[in-house]
């Protein structure tokens, strides 16, 4: 985890627990050790609930980065097309301004 996030859940291990819940569930059902109450049946539901949840978070947490990159960017071309202007002296206050 990272220093910043001491307080919050770690959400890959939210989705690393779910789906070691659905693995297990699946292989003791395999040997007969599980024998079906409807609780139990349950499990892989909430095994595939949790890493949803998990993935579904850290998939903002992308999207959140990739919109942060993009509005960089933007600002980027904004600095870059200014330069460009200044030095074809296009802009008013432009030292490269021909009069």
């Amino acid at each position: 985890m990272n220093n910043n996030n001491k307080g919050q859940i770690s959400w890959d291990y939210l989705i690393w627990i779910g789906l070691v819940m659905l693995l297990v569930w699946a292989f003791l059902k395999s040997l007969g050790i599980i024998n079906s109450p409807v609780w139990v049946e349950m499990i892989p539901y909430f095994g595939i609930g949790v890493a949803g949840m998990g993935g579904a978070y850290k998939l903002g947490k992308i999207m959140e980065g990739v919109e942060r990159l993009l509005r960089i960017e933007e600002r980027f071309i904004s600095v870059e097309n200014t330069h460009k202007m200044c030095i074809e002296g296009k802009l008013d206050k432009s030292p490269y301004k021909k009069e």
